[in-house]
């Protein structure tokens, strides 16, 4: 790639990264979340503004963004697994909204795993927070840990990705998923919201979520259903479910 191309992409990324923390503004506005429980979820954080941020294992340039409030309600409501039965997990839980939204549904657990201390200790101090206006923060747990090495629980069920990883570190973490079932069999499914930044050849809608391309390529993931989100096509859900169990119980989700 010569110089001016390098530019030119650098230039296009630099555009997209406006437009999108413009409209995110622009949703956050619509549906306030932490002015109603008095946490700190909307703000994004670059990983170089982290402590240590240049030794987190993510596999590119990250940061941390919110997913917005109504994306996260509609794709777990649509998510056809018994909450009840299982343990939800937000595998790169950054400030923890996406914890504190799952307190809506009756999972019996709810584990974040942030790889970042920074953010797990505003993750701490946003659930003690929010317990003033929101049952269930008391099933939350946040977990600081390399998603790469964390101990699955036996129970967890859904997992939830908002681009969290390259496709080489959501492959080791599948991988973490796919040893945890073949030791305690039960349905499995994944949750991977968020589409990755256009290349300039395609537009956002057609841009498929960068984690996700671990599930594509591993032979025992079956994509079950696209979940559209009410926010924007950037925001859109894919669903897969491990194959070998609980296919049964994990029913296709209609694209919607």
């Amino acid at each position: 790639m010569s110089d001016q191309d390098r530019r030119a992409r650098l230039i296009r990324a630099l555009e997209y990264r406006q437009i999108f923390d413009d409209r995110l503004d622009r949703i956050e506005r619509q549906v306030p979340f932490d002015s109603v429980h008095d946490v700190d979820t909307s703000e994004s954080v670059e990983l170089w503004e982290l402590p240590q941020g240049d030794q987190l294992q993510v596999g590119r340039d990250a940061r941390y963004s919110p997913t917005p409030v109504r994306t996260v309600r509609h794709v777990l409501g649509q998510c056809d697994v018994k909450h009840e039965d299982m343990t939800f997990v937000d595998v790169g839980c950054g400030k923890g909204r996406v914890l504190l939204q799952a307190t809506e549904f009756p999972f019996r657990r709810i584990v974040g795993v942030e790889a970042s201390e920074t953010l797990c200790d505003i993750a701490r101090a946003n659930v003690e927070k929010a317990s003033a206006t929101l049952e269930g923060c008391d099933r939350i747990d946040v977990v600081h840990a390399d998603a790469t090495r964390f101990d699955v629980p036996d129970d967890a069920g859904l997992f939830y990705f908002y681009e969290p990883f390259s496709t080489e570190v959501s492959s080791a973490v599948l991988e973490r998923i796919e040893d945890s079932v073949r030791r305690h069999p039960r349905p499995i499914v994944l949750c991977f919201t968020g589409r990755g930044q256009p290349d300039g050849q395609a537009g956002e809608h057609d841009t498929p979520p960068v984690a996700a391309a671990a599930a594509e390529i591993r032979p025992r993931w079956k994509r079950i259903g696209t979940v559209s989100s009410p926010d924007a096509a950037f925001y859109d859900s894919l669903l897969y479910a491990y194959e070998d169990h609980g296919s049964s119980e994990a029913q296709a989700v209609p694209d919607s």
